[in-house]
């Protein structure tokens, strides 16, 4: 006997509502029951005749969901319950419900658009909007409209706010259901300065779990990622109270024998820790849970259009998703769950996390709208459209791959490889490898990049043939790891094989385009490498899956390389394979300033060049070499962006050295030109003109030198090809350019670069500041009425006074003015500062003279010093 759950109340609206033809939104908060009593109450309304498809978002979750519904039935899995995942299978002749993935929905949905024999489709956990999940309901509901009207649309969510979704979806009735009610008490651990994730969970198990009475139960500890999965484990057996606890992992990558162990009841009264990504928010039903850690985190993997990279993510967990976790506490009785992190950043956290479909490879979307028939916009009933510009270029990339014609619509390579169920690139190196026979190496490098890592990196690195050696049972160096424990992996590769070999004679692979930063072949028409050994082969495998990530060695064995495709990527220090001349690159994280490499095969830097043979060119280059400050002009042989040879080019075109010059001028700006006070007074003054009169005066701003040097600067930059080179220019000169002599002469007239001065000196000007400054002794101005002009009297020059020492004392560009009404305050400092010297009550009738009192006597009695 079942026992009750609060859907049971609402199962017969839920069936009366999916007629033929009709479209349900079910929201059911955790703990309902929807996954466990929705499909079986729908296939007994349905009758002996009608199948249902359940859609559940990971492997994982499909075959727990079969189990648990098949034990309601009291039947082991393959009878009226089955499931299907990738390459595997549990269903029988009897199966009506069968648990599918998204993934491998799509395929046959591509196989039969009507869905014969098919009464309902139900999308499980749709609030973790999927890519997968969201291009299959677009994809049936056009099929539907088109061909099976009848057919039944059931879209079940836990946190999803459905008034949107039921805009979007015509005709679509909505029910709700709340999930268990048994409270869940929320505490708040903020992070201590500088505390790790780790011990953020000890102190969270000793404060809020140890602390209570056995049995304990199982505390469910959330936390991003596999590595801090691993971290934590190692964290608690170090304590002196996790020894001999049960402690297990619960991730997406799990096999199905240890999947079991995690979500199991604790074996004894100490408790059992359950440490989880975010896979066990939803869809898995994880016994004797009481207690929630919830780290706070989520890892997402978001596609980079600029680099055409995967990275991997780690973000703030939504609000909902928040909600979802904290629900895994109250499932059987009060719980109590602990957020490390404060009540503040809860509420700035996203309500929801944004649809998978705009963040991830768009390459796998763009091969099922391609075998579908449609382009982005060909009327597909998104809820969610992908980026335009990312899926353009995936189509592009697909054309390369020879899995579309000119015109978007796929070939039968392309067909091939949407058959294969894995990555486009994966698929496409299998089909070339199979026109080659190495069809077993190829699935094994398949697997391995569509699985977890089997190997711990910190022990085997980042080198890809020693995960080969693993999974191929051949004797591998040290520290490859142990044989036990690779039959998941074995068995995926042989699976894999068999569906490898029975298809790959409907299609040969087509000859792509050649390479690009992004896809291309890289030896695809070549013969096989002339040792043929795994290794090579196993480069020539990636680089037809990912030729842009061919790489050459960018430092002096430091682990720093640079991709084919233009990208830095770096290895850990400490890898085997940091002192490589060369790499294939199978697996990156794209994040960072650089992509972080996961696994790669070594080459030699010949190796690469067998690989790229056929996509070398010879270019000629003329460039700015930052290091040595000087123009480089050389022949390349290159792939890409990888140079392979250099060697020197002496009769590269004076155009192209003058341009590599201004480029390089560009970048350690104009500063670093001859530049004295003559050039820079002409520049100030020219500018000044120019800004003030206009024409025939050029602009001479620093803004418009910068941003043409080669206007100004380019005819006189023959035969120079350096920084040191420049410092032979006469700046002066150029600046002047073609201005006539007049205009030469009239410029002295307007902005003359000194000034007389009422004592009778001529001081300079000083055009620094864009306006025209005199800097002179206040006594030297003493009987000057009206203040200096320049520009035919259109513009006052600034007089900055000064003391007798030099010092600035009043600073006007009125100088009647300040006679009038400053010089007053002014003479009554100086006066008490500096007594020699003489200080007029009106300075408009002074003696202009830098002397003091006696000096002045003196002059007038004809007496020298």
């Amino acid at each position: 006997m079942n026992p009750p759950l609060p859907i049971d109340g609402r199962l017969a609206a839920i069936t009366a509502a999916l007629g033929p033809g009709a479209t349900l939104l079910l929201q059911a908060e955790p703990g309902a029951g929807k996954t466990t009593r929705v499909p079986l109450a729908l296939l007994e309304s349905l009758g002996p005749e009608g199948r249902l498809l359940l859609l559940e978002p990971r492997r994982l979750a499909a075959r727990n969901a079969a189990q648990r519904l098949a034990a309601s039935l009291g039947e082991n899995v393959g009878g009226r319950v089955g499931y299907s995942v990738r390459l595997e299978s549990r269903t029988s002749a009897a199966t009506r419900l069968e648990v599918v993935t998204a993934g491998l929905f799509l395929r046959r949905l591509q196989a039969d658009p009507a869905l014969d024999g098919v009464a309902c489709v139900i999308f499980d956990e749709f609030h973790e909007r999927q890519a997968e999940a969201d291009l299959a309901l677009a994809m049936v509901r056009q099929a539907r409209s088109l061909l099976r009207p009848e057919l039944r649309l059931l879209v079940m969510s836990a946190t999803l706010d459905l008034a949107p979704l039921a805009a979007q979806l015509d005709g679509a009735s909505v029910i709700s259901c709340e999930g268990r009610s048994h409270p869940v008490a929320v505490a708040y651990q903020p992070p201590r300065p500088d505390e790790r994730l780790e011990r953020q969970v000890l102190r969270a198990l000793e404060g809020h779990w140890l602390v209570e009475p056995e049995p304990r139960g199982t505390a469910l500890v959330f936390l991003p990622g596999l590595g801090e999965l691993e971290t934590a484990r190692r964290a608690i057996e170090t304590t002196p109270w996790g020894e001999g606890l049960e402690v297990a992992l619960l991730h997406g990558q799990l096999p199905l024998a240890a999947q079991g162990q995690a979500i199991a009841a604790p074996r004894g009264g100490m408790g059992k820790v359950v440490l989880a990504t975010s896979v066990a928010e939803s869809s898995l039903t994880i016994a004797a849970v009481t207690l929630v850690i919830d780290g706070g985190l989520s890892r997402r993997s978001r596609f980079d259009p600029a680099t055409g990279m995967d990275g991997l993510v780690t973000q703030p967990a939504s609000q909902a998703s928040a909600e979802q976790r904290r629900g895994r506490a109250g499932r059987l009785g009060p719980g109590r769950c602990v957020r490390l992190w404060s009540p503040a950043e809860q509420q700035r956290r996203p309500t929801f996390d944004p649809p998978e479909l705009l963040e991830v490879d768009p390459l796998p979307i763009a091969l099922q709208l391609a075998e579908w028939g449609a382009a982005e916009d060909d009327g597909l009933p998104w809820l969610t459209a992908p980026p335009r510009r990312p899926l353009e270029e995936a189509q592009g990339l697909l054309r390369q791959l020879g899995a579309v014609d000119g015109q978007g619509r796929i070939s039968p390579h392309g067909r091939a490889m949407a058959r294969l169920g894995l990555h486009p690139r994966l698929a496409h190196m299998l089909l070339r490898a199979a026109d080659r026979g190495w069809e077993s190496l190829a699935t094994a490098v398949a697997v391995l990049l569509s699985e977890r890592d089997p190997l711990d990196r910190r022990e085997a690195g980042s080198d890809l043939m020693r995960r080969l050696d693993w999974l191929l049972r051949r004797p591998g160096p040290e520290g490859s790891g142990p044989s036990a424990g690779r039959g998941p992996w074995s068995s995926l590769q042989a699976q894999l094989l068999r569906q490898l070999r029975q298809g790959s004679a409907a299609s040969k692979p087509a000859v792509v385009d050649g390479g690009t930063s992004r896809g291309g072949s890289c030896g695809g028409g070549r013969d096989d490498p002339p040792d043929g050994s795994d290794d090579v082969r196993a480069a020539q495998l990636l680089a037809w899956a990912y030729p842009e990530r061919l790489a050459l060695g960018r430092g002096r064995g430091d682990g720093r390389f640079l991709m084919r495709g233009g990208r830095g990527a770096v290895l850990p220090p400490g890898d085997p394979l940091a002192a490589a001349e060369a790499l294939a690159i199978a697996s990156v994280d794209g994040q960072g300033q650089e992509a972080r490499v996961r696994l790669a095969v070594a080459l030699s830097r010949s190796g690469l060049e067998e690989l790229v043979a056929e996509e070398i060119e010879e270019v000629t280059e003329a460039r700015w070499d930052g290091t040595d400050q000087r123009v480089r002009c050389e022949r390349l042989r290159r792939s890409g962006a990888l140079v392979l040879e250099r060697r020197p080019w002496p009769d590269a075109s004076g155009e192209l050295v003058e341009r590599a010059l201004l480029e390089g001028l560009e970048r350690v700006g104009l500063e670093v030109l001859p530049w004295c006070r003559t050039s820079r007074q002409l520049q100030q003054r020219l500018m000044l003109a120019h800004r003030h009169l206009g024409a025939p005066w050029p602009d001479r701003s620093p803004e418009r030198l910068g941003q043409d040097p080669g206007a100004w600067l380019g005819p006189h930059l023959g035969g120079l090809r350096s920084l040191q080179d420049l410092q032979q220019l006469d700046l002066a000169e150029i600046l002047w350019g073609d201005l006539d002599w007049s205009l030469r002469r009239e410029l002295d007239r307007l902005l003359p670069l000194s000034q007389p001065v009422p004592s009778g000196r001529r001081v300079p000007l000083d055009y620094g500041s864009g306006t025209p400054v005199l800097a002179v002794k206040l006594q030297e101005m003493f009987g000057c009425v009206e203040g200096p002009t320049v520009l035919d009297g259109r513009l006052a020059v600034r007089v900055e006074l000064l003391s007798p020492a030099g010092r600035p004392a009043a600073v006007t560009s009125d100088l009647a003015g300040f006679w009038s009404q400053g010089y007053a305050e002014v003479r009554r400092e100086l006066r008490g500062r500096y007594p020699r010297h003489p200080w007029p009550e009106d300075p408009r009738q002074g003696v202009a003279s830098a002397r003091t009192k006696a000096g002045l006597a003196r002059e007038a009695r004809g007496e020298r010093r």
